[in-house]
């Protein structure tokens, strides 16, 4: 039940919003992806690094 609730409120929320404020949220969300897929190639560099060492 309360998740029906969360998800309703979540619903109103976006809808009362103005266009403007959904696309910088989705702008934000994109970027967000984005940082996190260059902090993952970081990391998975920094792997290899540190394997090539060790072998």
């Amino acid at each position: 039940m309360m998740l029906q609730e969360l998800i309703r409120m979540s619903d109103t929320e976006e809808r009362s919003m103005e266009p403007r404020e959904r696309e910088g949220r989705r702008l934000g969300a994109r970027q967000l992806r984005a940082r996190q897929r260059a902090e993952r190639r970081l990391e998975e560099g920094l792997m290899e690094i540190a394997w090539s060492r060790l072998c």
